[in-house]
């Protein structure tokens, strides 16, 4: 493995270990086997397609201005408007590059419950489609080509769990090393009601290398791993939702300030999901909503590794 790859899997991992069991949202050994136009999200010159890893993400919002006045004020975002066929589109920017999309549905009845959506790079998205189908998943938004993005479908998981499969038309941005800065994201996690399950289903779709968590439950947290690189975490929904509660992933986002952020959240019409509490090796995590009620993370996670305190 090159040092690049055992660098980026160090700090990876070292953020995976972090939500293994801090993570208390209201919301193992190796297992076996949006209908819009938009611009590709930085894409790099030439195509490269890392299967697992997780490209983008999408917001999925009743009001579009309401949700730019409340990211750009929170997370510093800055925005492009883009033309699409039908509806309102626009893309979030941080240091002159996307990192998210965010579309507006008037009529959440017919569309769901506001939502951020994360996509997930696949060599094919028809295959891996129709693969989730055979492994339990359903298909919600099939096969269809987006301009200048690239093929995408929108599938659920066996117990609910939503995320769109992407083939990138111009490639996948490299992995790199680089820490954070305020307003990317920095991490994902599925929460889900059957780790077990889900760790398999997600390895055989993407290719995943499993393995369970340290000092988690057997069969209650998982790592899953592409190209030598940590993507996210799978753990346990908690206790205080309802049974029967759908799976659901969570992003991350990197902020300066967890509690600062949490306040001006409260202060822009949000909520605070999760207050801002401690978690493992000093990082600082919270669990916020927008004000259509969209659920998002936030961390401060510092890249011990690079001043040699890494734990």
């Amino acid at each position: 493995m090159s040092l690049f790859h055992m660098h980026t899997r160090k700090i990876r991992r070292s953020i995976a270990l972090l939500l293994g069991t801090g993570l208390s949202l209201a919301v193992a050994p190796q297992l076996h086997a949006a209908d819009v136009s938009a611009p590709a999200p930085n894409a790099p010159a030439k195509e490269q397609i890392l299967p697992g890893k997780i490209v983008y993400a999408q917001l999925t919002t009743p009001d579009l201005d309401k949700a730019k006045t409340f990211y750009g004020s929170l997370l510093g975002w800055t925005f492009k408007d883009v033309t699409v066929s039908k509806g309102r589109y626009t893309q979030a920017i941080v240091n002159g590059r996307p990192v998210a999309g965010l579309v507006e549905r008037p009529n959440m009845v017919a569309h769901g419950d506001p939502l951020w959506l994360p996509f997930i790079s696949v060599q094919d998205v028809r295959a891996a489609a129709n693969a989730a189908k055979v492994w339990g998943g359903h298909i919600l938004f099939k096969l269809q080509n987006v301009i200048g993005r690239g093929d995408e479908s929108v599938i659920s998981d066996p117990q609910g769990g939503l995320f769109a499969a992407l083939r990138s038309a111009t490639g996948d941005t490299p992995d790199d090393t680089t820490p954070p800065q305020q307003g990317e994201w920095v991490w994902n996690a599925l929460l889900t009601s059957k780790p077990y399950e889900a760790a398999g289903f997600y390895q055989k779709l993407f290719g995943y290398q499993v393995e369970a968590a340290p000092d988690a439950k057997r069969g209650s947290a998982y790592l899953l791993e592409s190209q030598s690189i940590t993507r996210a975490t799978i753990n346990p929904l908690p206790p205080r939702l309802p049974d029967g509660a759908h799976a659901r992933w969570m992003n991350f986002v990197q902020v300066d300030n967890v509690g600062a952020t949490a306040q001006k959240a409260v202060e822009l019409g949000g909520k605070v999901l999760v207050q801002p509490h401690p978690d493992r090796q000093d990082t600082i995590i919270a669990i916020l909503a927008d004000p259509s009620g969209a659920a998002f993370g936030v961390m401060e996670w510092h890249d011990t590794a690079t001043t040699g305190d890494a734990k």
